[in-house]
């Protein structure tokens, strides 16, 4: 049975294995937002947090701006 989901397709496409994503905790999620799209960085979607498997909100950037790291930014209080 092969798994279909964004960590298989990484690790089909990286054997070797590597960084898939980093999480950093923020306080503003839109604030953290706009402060990263001001710097240059691209958001992945419509930009718009939504909630993640934490029940907090969630956004990630694109890994390109990166060094090829997924960067996933979640709102904690």
């Amino acid at each position: 049975m092969q798994l279909r989901s964004p960590i298989a397709s990484f690790l089909a496409r990286n054997p070797d294995g590597g960084m898939h994503h980093i999480c950093y905790e923020v306080t503003d999620i839109n604030a953290a937002r706009d402060q990263l799209k001001a710097a240059g960085a691209r958001v992945i979607g419509s930009g718009t947090p939504r909630i993640g498997a934490h029940g907090n909100l969630v956004l990630f950037l694109h890994p390109k701006d990166f060094f090829g790291t997924l960067i996933e930014l979640e709102e904690v209080n």
